[in-house]
């Protein structure tokens, strides 16, 4: 993990509203990100690889803190600077939305 992680949370998707039975476990998970501006994205897509703490319950909602980058160096970081929030996908499920919050 480099210089470019960014501080985030991430509110993940329940079974119910098609995502993740749990939330991963903490430490290392690799996804893939889709920015509000992606259209065609699954032919471009990015991978992330976010570093978690444990889930915790927020208002009935599983969500876990942690810290992002991208797992590529050609990647657009600019997107993490340029959006407050995107989504994360396991194929084609969507399973969590990420909150960048620090800029």
């Amino acid at each position: 993990m480099g210089v470019y992680m960014k501080t985030v949370k991430v509110k993940w998707f329940s079974a119910n509203e098609g995502g993740r039975k749990s939330p991963p476990p903490v430490g290392r998970y690799f996804s893939v990100a889709r920015f509000p501006d992606d259209k065609v994205w699954q032919n471009n897509a990015w991978s992330v690889v976010l570093e978690l703490s444990p889930p915790e319950d927020i208002d009935g909602n599983k969500t876990s803190s942690g810290r992002l980058e991208f797992l590529m160096d050609n990647a657009p970081r600019e997107k993490l600077e340029k959006y407050d929030s995107f989504e994360i996908y396991e194929g084609p499920r969507k399973v969590g939305l990420v909150y960048v919050l620090r800029k």
